[in-house]
């Protein structure tokens, strides 16, 4: 369904470039209450639009986020609850975080349908001539809504498939009525629905899960395939059927046309022999960064997880129900996998118990056959448990040597992301950014929007005077090419902080005096106001012209030396004394401009770049 001449569909918005203007229409999903900003005394509003576009896309199925300032609180959009409709003229697309933001300006324009007033497609001729639904907005903004327009609102509102209950008629409208899961057939006994889990509220097995549910999952790990983009693919079981997802037939069905959840074989996977469990028991999760950093590198199959808030989604007419785990939109760098080390834990025993009943009634079937799980003689099975303890322990030895070697003065927002190397996060390889095509030939991406988590030392800053860390802050004609959160200026502040730090891989504190002199790769991150203001911590003051204010410099200059020791005062000669921190990088690019000579050197006319962020000077 194409949206109206001028407006774009959501997923098109979402990918579309910094600044570029938008119009959009789409369904409310999300309401954060209006409130007043201390700073400017102004109103900001924000919630979050879907489309059907959006609602299929890889990234922002979540919804896209669109935010106010207003004056005055009456002159928000008049959203009244989930499922109203919005249509939105002249907004502009920004970033806050990494993440896309529609915002408003003096230019735009809002109008709300209220979800309770839009009537099915069936009862939608009588909206075909004169008659307008019923609008909140401008009268002058009403009186330029077309039918074309109001026609995408109705159809729209039917064809979007909610997460919600009470958007149900519109559920089974689009979808179809779908069949209950159904109880497991070679598994254990059924647990009660009325169960209480060590692991919340939002705890599901398998065949409990539904479209657009999100749950907590305790599994088994049956296959693993790692793309080289570092994304991942996880196919996991609890032993509980669901029959909306991918089914995976036994040896004695004898189907050769059965491959890794891909009936046709679009996505060419290993034609292994399924190792079971059969039937409608796998469920296919497609893990994306950071967890999957996570998965590849620390999960293997076979292993028992629980997955955190894994969203279900069916993507397409015919597909099947799987789950996604994308970054979180609030803290970037949570990792939602962990791995289940003891037995202990009261939904790993129901697990067990039903994988025991499973293969053993399975047995009593078919009798042994080349399909069962290899048997292992005692003494092998002791041999192997002992070596992956022993990699277990050799792993947590070694974190728990980098952690004491790191900086306790500067905090990392998020100390559970895998740590990264800056020559892995350079990836000079290319490794992670190239895209290879179905025809075989490949190209290389400018560079990937993602975050890592990584520990590092200050080997070079820029600007090189302390004093020129805080610049004037743009003028209000420029205001609007601000990050996000620039609408939120005092309006007596007059600076603001800009300045970038060089990093690189620490050399530990035990190396030889020969090692400190080994080149290794560096990597400049830029810190804006905001992530400047977050790394500093509450105790500092606004900027102010560095210049003028020997306080404030004195100030600078002790917490920048905690962060990078002696390196102001250091010659070239001596080496820089200073402890490596841990930090957030994110990854970004910007498209040069035509007449810029680097322009031909780099992939596709982007330049890739990082800033820090989360990270604060306690």
């Amino acid at each position: 369904m194409a949206p109206p001449e001028g407006f774009f569909d959501l997923a098109t918005a979402y990918k579309a470039a910094l600044y570029s203007p938008v119009s959009i229409i789409g369904v409310v999903i999300d309401i954060m209450p209006p409130h007043r900003v201390a700073k400017t005394g102004h109103w900001m509003f924000t919630f979050k639009l879907l489309d059907q576009s959006l609602q299929e896309s890889v990234y922002g199925s979540e919804g896209l986020k669109v935010r106010f300032f207003k004056e005055n609180e009456r002159s928000l959009p008049q959203i009244r609850d989930l499922g109203d409709v919005v249509l939105l003229r002249h907004l502009k697309m920004m970033e806050h975080r990494g993440v896309p933001v529609a915002m408003c300006n003096f230019a735009t324009k809002a109008l709300v349908f209220p979800g309770a007033s839009i009537p099915t497609p069936t009862y939608s001729i009588a909206y075909q001539g004169t008659n307008r639904l019923q609008s909140l907005g401008v009268p002058e903004d009403i009186a330029k809504l077309s039918l074309t327009e109001q026609a995408y609102a109705i159809k729209l509102k039917a064809e979007l498939r909610m997460p919600d209950a009470k958007f149900a008629n519109t559920v089974t409208e689009t979808v179809g009525k779908k069949r209950d899961a159904e109880p497991v057939h070679d598994g254990g006994p059924p647990e009660k629905k009325a169960r209480l889990s060590t692991f919340g509220s939002k705890f599901q097995l398998v065949r409990e899960t539904r479209h657009m549910k999100f749950a907590d999952l305790c599994v088994q790990v049956v296959r693993k395939f790692s793309s080289q983009f570092g994304n991942c693919e996880l196919y996991v079981t609890d032993y509980t059927e669901n029959r909306e997802i991918w089914y995976y037939a036994p040896p004695e069905e004898e189907n050769t046309s059965a491959r890794d959840g891909d009936d046709y074989g679009y996505s060419k996977q290993p034609k292994k022999a399924w190792p079971g469990p059969y039937g409608w028991m796998t469920l296919k999760v497609n893990v994306k960064d950071p967890h999957s950093l996570f998965a590849n590198s620390k999960v293997d199959e076979g292993d028992f997880l629980l997955l955190r808030n894994v969203k279900m989604k069916i993507m397409a007419e015919g597909a099947k129900l799987e789950g996604d785990m994308w970054r979180d939109d609030v803290n970037h760098a949570q990792i939602n996998i962990k791995k289940l080390m003891s037995n202990d834990v009261p939904e790993l025993q129901e697990l067990l118990a039903r994988k025991e009943k499973y293969w053993a009634k399975r047995q009593a079937r078919h009798l042994p056959k080349a399909d069962e799980p290899e048997k292992l003689g005692k003494t092998e099975r002791k041999r192997q448990k002992k070596q992956k303890q022993q990699e277990e322990q050799a792993k947590v030895d070694a974190a728990a040597a980098l952690v004491a070697e790191r900086n306790k003065h500067v905090r990392c927002s998020n100390d559970e992301a895998l740590l990264m190397s800056v020559k892995d996060i350079l990836d000079l390889s290319n490794a992670r950014h190239t895209n290879s095509l179905p025809n075989g030939n490949s190209y290389v991406l400018p560079f990937v929007n993602t975050q890592y988590r990584t520990k590092v030392q200050v080997v070079d800053y820029e600007p090189k005077a302390l004093e020129d860390f805080a610049v004037p802050r743009l003028s209000d004609e420029d205001e609007e090419l601000s990050p996000i959160d620039a609408v939120e200026w005092d309006a007596s502040q007059k600076f603001e902080w800009y300045f970038s730090l060089c990093l690189q891989d620490p050399t530990p504190a035990s190396a030889p005096v020969q090692a400190r002199d080994v080149a290794k790769p560096r990597m400049w991150a830029h810190l804006r106001h905001e992530d400047a203001q977050y790394l500093f911590g509450n105790d500092m003051d606004d900027p102010q012209d560095l210049r003028s204010n020997s306080q404030m410099l004195a100030k600078l200059r002790e917490k920048m030396c905690i962060l990078w020791g002696n390196l102001e005062e250091k010659t070239e000669v001596e080496v820089a004394s200073n402890r490596p921190f841990e930090c957030c990088i994110q990854e970004y690019g910007i498209e040069l401009d035509d007449e810029d000579p680097e322009k031909a050197d780099v992939p596709l006319g982007f330049k890739k770049l990082f800033r820090m962020f989360g990270t604060t000077i306690l």
